[in-house]
């Protein structure tokens, strides 16, 4: 029995081999989700600093307005007792009036933002933000409110404001005034009184400039807000003139333009970028008044569908280690089936713990990928990281099947794979199909070695020495 277990193992050794290794490369998966689970730790610290960062200087800012808020009364039908509350009166239909508060887009809206950009660090980590200065130029043109507005009465031009909303009231950087052609006014905090109700409803955070007008203006009520205004990851303008043209620009290089539409030209290099928006009221759909229940709806509405930018950052370390690591058992699988080559062209073998810890080198590449990445950048961080691991790997299996020259081969090999790889993460429309190929060459190179390894098998047995028989003594059969 045991000889013949002997000569099953000399017959499939190489099979036996193969089906250890990729059992190894399986249990290899935890390691791999472990440094995994750091590098979406390491993020998560990331995101925290970049939340604490915003709430301190700005965060996202969306940017709705200015509005031309005015009360109005309506008059409306309602069921009331009479004889007071006691239980012999009627119920009859009474009309009484209520008051609502209507909101009007201006005609004519003109913004230029410029952003100026800075980098502020917290530990190893880095954020960016940015000062800006808005101007918003434009004009309000009243409708006939009595035609607009069904079972209007009147509308309390006494108590009109012009009202603007941002997400984040606290990065403003300085007081604005509201200018118009009788002279300046400076903004309050909050929304109108009356209209504070509606404006909690949207959620919406605001500022107001009160008019004080004794009717209705008579003609365009031309308007100018000069705004200083931080923030950070974005900046986003409601689009809701009925002709709104928007001039978006900064120094930020990597800009990601966000909202329907899309600017109507652009520029963008090194030094920045420039955007041009002109959307008209019809592709906005907002209305000429925004009136009753339905006012807090638009202005929710208004700032989601903002246009503008958000920060892209196309060197995120921590984007780039987790889709590295993703496509770790398919390094570790490919570094395997390089040393089984190896394996099959000497006399030396290594052993499956020497295997084992190839394997766990290659899964450390990836912790000394992230923290690196934090200090000095992803494409550095790869490098040395990647060197290091080629490097210690290629002497170590140099040295296990003492040959300098396999491993050379070896530290040739990962460098080639780490490169194949960089090139990978770095496309992000072509990782897929890189991957797909990196698999078709291993899987080829796999085939191509073991194409023979049974015949192998079957000549070493044939060539094995025919058993002697057993000496006896003289005269024993």
């Amino acid at each position: 029995m045991p000889s013949a277990f002997k000569s099953f193992v000399a017959r499939e050794g190489g099979s036996l081999r193969l089906l250890a290794i990729g059992m190894l490369t399986l249990v290899l998966l935890i390691p791999l989700a472990m440094v995994e689970g750091v590098i979406q730790e390491r993020r998560g610290y990331s995101m925290n600093v970049l939340a604490d960062i915003a709430a301190q200087h700005g965060d996202a800012q969306r940017l709705v307005g200015p509005l031309l808020v005015v009360p109005y009364v309506i008059e409306v039908e309602q069921t009331i007792r009479t004889g007071g509350s006691t239980a012999a009166g009627e119920m009859v239909r009474a009309k009484a009036e209520r008051t609502v508060v209507a909101l009007l887009p201006p005609r004519e809206l003109n913004v230029h933002a410029a952003l100026a950009h800075e980098i502020l660090r917290r530990g190893v980590y880095e954020a960016p933000v940015y000062r800006g200065d808005i101007v918003l130029k434009g004009d309000f043109v009243v409708p006939d409110l009595a035609r607009s507005i069904p079972n209007f009465v009147r509308a309390d031009w006494s108590k009109a404001a012009v009202a603007l909303t941002t997400s984040d009231l606290s990065g403003l950087a300085r007081a604005a005034a509201l200018e118009t052609g009788a002279g300046d006014i400076p903004f309050a905090p909050g929304p109108p009184g009356f209209a504070a109700e509606m404006f909690d409803r949207a959620g919406a955070r605001a500022i107001h400039a009160p008019l004080a007008l004794d009717g209705p203006p008579t003609g365009p009520l031309s308007f100018k807000v000069a705004l200083g205004l931080n923030g950070s990851m974005g900046f986003y303008l409601a689009p809701i003139g009925n002709e709104t043209a928007f001039v978006l620009e900064g120094d930020w290089p990597h800009p990601s333009f966000q909202g329907a539409p899309l600017p109507a030209d652009r520029r963008v290099d090194d030094t920045g970028f420039k955007a041009r928006w002109n959307v008209p009221a019809l592709a906005g759909g907002y209305g000429a008044i925004w009136t009753g229940a339905s006012a807090s709806s638009r202005l929710q509405d208004a700032a989601r569908e903002a246009v503008g930018f958000r920060h892209a950052r196309p060197e995120d370390v921590f984007v780039g280690a987790t889709r590295a690591v993703k496509y770790g058992v398919l390094f570790v699988a490919l570094t395997f089936l390089a040393c089984f080559v190896l394996e099959r062209f000497g006399g030396r073998r290594l052993h499956p713990a020497q295997y084992g810890l190839v394997g766990l080198s290659l899964a450390l590449f990836y912790l000394l990928l992230i923290a690196l990445a934090e200090r000095i950048g992803l494409l550095p961080a790869y490098v040395s990281a990647g060197a290091a691991t080629a490097g210690m790997n290629g002497a170590y299996v140099g040295a296990a099947l003492r040959s300098l020259r396999r491993g050379i081969g070896v530290a040739l090999s990962l460098g080639l794979l780490y490169a194949a790889f960089y090139v990978m993460l770095a496309s992000e429309d072509d990782a897929l199909l890189i991957g797909a190929g990196l698999l078709l060459v291993g899987l080829a190179l796999a085939m191509s070695v073991t194409a023979r390894m049974n015949e192998k098998s079957v000549i070493e047995d044939q060539d094995q020495p025919a058993l002697e028989p057993l000496a006896g003594k003289p005269g024993e059969t």
